[in-house]
Order: C-alpha cells, then sequence, then structure tokens
C-alpha cells in the first residue's frame, strides 16, 4: 500500500473501528466476568481483525496496514523492553528482594498504624524495583498482610496500603509496564520518535509524590485498629521470609532509575541493571548461575526463560491493539474522532487535558481488570488527541500513566483487587487469624490511587506542569507557549 493512499472500508471510515470494536466488547465483558484472560484477547484481536477485512475494500491493502502495525517501532519498541524487563524482575525476585525488605520491616519494629504507612513504603519500593504492579500485590500481600494483622493494622486499610503501594511503583518506576506503554506510544508530532521513559518518569514525579504524601498521612490517620500483638510473634511467623542479605538488590535498582532519568538509553539503563543484579546476587550468594536458567528433566527453567514467559501474552496482545490503532490512522477514523472532539468537546489546552484525563478514566474503569490492557486500548486515542492541540508527549504520557492507576486499583472487579482477595484467601488455613476481606472493602481505603486521580484532575484544570510540543519538538512550558 502507497504511504499516503487512504484505507477505504465499505460503509465510510468508522468501519475501520469495527476490529478495535469487537476487541474492546470481548475484554469489557471478560472483566466484568472476572474471568479476564490474555489469551482470550489476543483471540478477540485476530477475530476483530477477520471480521473487519469483509468491510475494506481493498484487502491486499487491507493485510498491509495490519501487517504494518504489527511490526511498528512503537509495538517492537515495547515489546522488547517488556522482554528485558521480564527477566530483570524475575532475578531481582530470585536475589530475595522482598525477604530483605520484610526484615528491614521487622527490625523498625513498628505497629498499628505506622506498619500500615512501612507497608506501603515497602510495597512501593518493591514495585518500583520489579516494575510488576501484580507482582507486587501477589508478593507482598502474603508477607506483610499477616503481619500487619498481628501488628494492629486495620485490614481494609492495610490491603489498601499495599494496593496503592504496587500503584506507585507502576506510576514511577522506568521499568513498569505502564511506563513502558505510556511512552511508547506517544509519538511527537513535529519530529520523528516517541517520548522517552526516564524524561516522562521524571516530569511526573511531582504528582506522584504529593499524591503518595497525601495517601501517607491518611494511611498514618486510619491504619491503626485493634489490638496490636508483641512484634516478636509478627518477627517469628515471618522468620522464613527474612535476610537482609536481599536489600542489595536495591543498588541495581537505584542505578536504573537513575540512568533512566539521567537519560541514558533505557535499554543500557536494564542492561547494566541486570549484569549489576546478577554480579551481586552470585558474588553475595542470594542465588547460584543456576538461577538464571538450566535444565531440569528436560526443561529450560530459571529467571531468563521465566521472565520472557511472563511477558509473550501481554506482548502479542500489545502489537494488536497497534495494529488496530494504524488501521484507524490510515481509514482516517481516528481523524475524524478527534476534529469530531476539537470541535464539539476541546476548546482550549485545558479541554484537551481534561479529555485525556477522561479517556484513561473510562478506559481504566471498563478495562479495570487489567490495566495494561486499558493502558494500550487508550493510549492510541490520546496520542492522537495530544498531537492534534500540540500536547507535548511528555505531557501526554504524565496524564495517561497516572490516571490508568487509578480505579483498577480499587474497584470491586479489579484484576488487583481480585488478585489480593486471592492471596488473603490462600492464606486462612496457614493464618487462621486473618480477618476476611470483600472486594469492596478496599473501595475507598486505597487512598493513592484515589489521591493521584484528584490530583491529575487538579493539574489539567489549571495547568500545573501544561506543556507543549514546540516546531522541533521541543518541550515548551505553557507560560513560555503563550509569550511564542
Amino acid at each position: 500500500m502507497e504511504e499516503n493512499k487512504k484505507l477505504e472500508f465499505r460503509g465510510g471510515s468508522f468501519m475501520a473501528f469495527i476490529p478495535f470494536a469487537v476487541f474492546i466488547i470481548v475484554t469489557i465483558s471478560l472483566s466484568f466476568f472476572n474471568a479476564a484472560d490474555q489469551n482470550m484477547m489476543i483471540g478477540a484481536g485476530v477475530i476483530g481483525l477477520l471480521v473487519g477485512m469483509f468491510f475494506a475494500k481493498n484487502l491486499e491493502d487491507y493485510w498491509n496496514v495490519v501487517l504494518e502495525g504489527l511490526g511498528s517501532n512503537v509495538a517492537m519498541t515495547a515489546v522488547m523492553l517488556w522482554l528485558v524487563v521480564g527477566i530483570y524482575g524475575n532475578i531481582l525476585n530470585k536475589g530475595q528482594i522482598v525477604e530483605g525488605l520484610v526484615w528491614l520491616s521487622v527490625k523498625i519494629n513498628v505497629n498499628g498504624a505506622a506498619f500500615t504507612v512501612a507497608a506501603f513504603v515497602f510495597a512501593a519500593i518493591f514495585a518500583m524495583a520489579t516494575g510488576s504492579g501484580f507482582g507486587t500485590i501477589s508478593t507482598m500481600s502474603f508477607i506483610l498482610y499477616p503481619a500487619g494483622i498481628l501488628l494492629g493494622s486495620n485490614p481494609a486499610v492495610l490491603a489498601g496500603a499495599i494496593l496503592s503501594g504496587a500503584a506507585v511503583g507502576d506510576n514511577l518506576a522506568p521499568v513498569s509496564d505502564t511506563a513502558i506503554i505510556a511512552s511508547s506510544s506517544q509519538e511527537f508530532k513535529n519530529k520523528e520518535g516517541v517520548a522517552d521513559i526516564g524524561n516522562t518518569v521524571r516530569t511526573r514525579a511531582k504528582f506522584v509524590l504529593v499524591a503518595a504524601i497525601i495517601a501517607a498521612v491518611l494511611f498514618f490517620i486510619f491504619g491503626g485498629a485493634g489490638e496490636a500483638t508483641d512484634a516478636a510473634e509478627a518477627a517469628h511467623l515471618l522468620e522464613e521470609y527474612q535476610n537482609p542479605k536481599g536489600l542489595l538488590l536495591l543498588i541495581p535498582t537505584i542505578l536504573v532509575i537513575i540512568l533512566a532519568i539521567k537519560g541514558i538509553n533505557i535499554f543500557a539503563a536494564l542492561g547494566t541493571g541486570i549484569l549489576t543484579a546478577v554480579v551481586i546476587g552470585i558474588a553475595s550468594g542470594l542465588f547460584p548461575p543456576s538461577a538464571l536458567f538450566a535444565l531440569k528433566d528436560g526443561a529450560v527453567t530459571g529467571a531468563i526463560p521465566d521472565g520472557v514467559a511472563g511477558m509473550t501474552t501481554v506482548s502479542i496482545v500489545l502489537i494488536l491493539v497497534v495494529a488496530m490503532g494504524n488501521m484507524l490512522v490510515k481509514s482516517g477514523c481516528m481523524d475524524s474522532i478527534v476534529d469530531w472532539l476539537n470541535n464539539t468537546v476541546i476548546k482550549t489546552p485545558r479541554g484537551a487535558e481534561i479529555a485525556i484525563w477522561v479517556l484513561a478514566t473510562i478506559f481504566g474503569i471498563l478495562i479495570a481488570a487489567i490495566n495494561t490492557i486499558a493502558n494500550i486500548c487508550v493510549a492510541p486515542f490520546i496520542n492522537a488527541v495530544g498531537k492534534k492541540n500540540d500536547i507535548h508527549p511528555y505531557r501526554r504520557t504524565e496524564i495517561l500513566a497516572t490516571t490508568i492507576c487509578s480505579f483498577p486499583f480499587f474497584l470491586p472487579f479489579g484484576g488487583c483487587v481480585l488478585l489480593l482477595l486471592g492471596g488473603v484467601s490462600s492464606m486462612m488455613d496457614t493464618y487462621p487469624f486473618l480477618p476476611e476481606l470483600g472486594a469492596s472493602d478496599m473501595m475507598f481505603t486505597t487512598f493513592y490511587s484515589w489521591a493521584i486521580w484528584v490530583v491529575m484532575f487538579i493539574a489539567c484544570l489549571v495547568g500545573w506542569g501544561r506543556s507543549f510540543e514546540g516546531k522541533n519538538g521541543e518541550y515548551v512550558k505553557a507560560k513560555d507557549w503563550k509569550n511564542k
């Protein structure tokens, strides 16, 4: 297909939305039935593309556009990052970074509300280290939740603190899937390329910090309840999960964050982090070389194959959605949608940012089962709205990456909540003193996710941190834009 040739559909350009509509309907349905399955999402994407071809006027042009999207730089950059991050996160887990954080929490000897705040902080540190919100919830809840109950924390608020910490890490970690998707999906209008992860993390850090402080204060106010049990009992209970040497794995974590923020290529930053983690892990005896990869009963196991396997399915989902997004662009459908928004809803830069915030909120609610998928689905629309209104890719990423981590972390049908409830339920036999949690108990105790949602709305409303894209792609603050 010629580069500037328009992909035509029977019934008009809006027929290009059919594959995306099939994918969205199936994904939302799975979310509301608490049956989110990424393999089925892949199936829905493939079926949507097959259905869409019957409306295309030229089949060869149609599939050329699909294949172009599948192999685009946007899709391949995100996929490669995910694969590297998957390996990196698994190496950190092998290095017992969780056990190191648990050892520190017990040594601090806090209880009640103070422990709830500590749980929030440790969950955030772990999420920033591994870049996995789901991984943080599944690991940290198993350790921090029973300890917090023994030490007198409010159960629902403690659970909200763990969920909130996972959201902070998702927002701020340069290795999180949220950061990767939000950055790699937001293209420059006036030059080639997409927003780089290091700068987007740096520019949104102030919003995350404000929301995190608000959340920490609320966790301290509401986090204590009931009678605290002697800290020694909690320490005894968690003895097998403590290893102070695990804190050494914070070194590569800090290194990756510093390198990314300094603008070093993210692959170079992650590669340095992986090498540092491997050297520290093996030299300190945290794991043997075989923990990276080994042959066992004819199968390959270890951090490297496990890390790749954990990212493969969601990577396929991503490239399918990017292909659908490319179709919306090449057909003119995306331009029509954005033009309609600009003519009827968006009148000012403030209106454009609020529209981006609303879009991220809506998709976060509808696809709460997996916020990664919600992020993938809404990103093309935010990219188009932002480019049309000269909003800088960094600013678009700020709004998208933060807002998308709000509702999926506390809605009763959200994947994060269901994952935490499943973990707590599995511990009931081991720790019979644990109180039961309901799906709606964390609705108003996941303070960080509420705080970041409100903070970003205020930022869009008053223009805090607003930036525009200059004629050569440069970052132009709002006050300088007005003087142009």
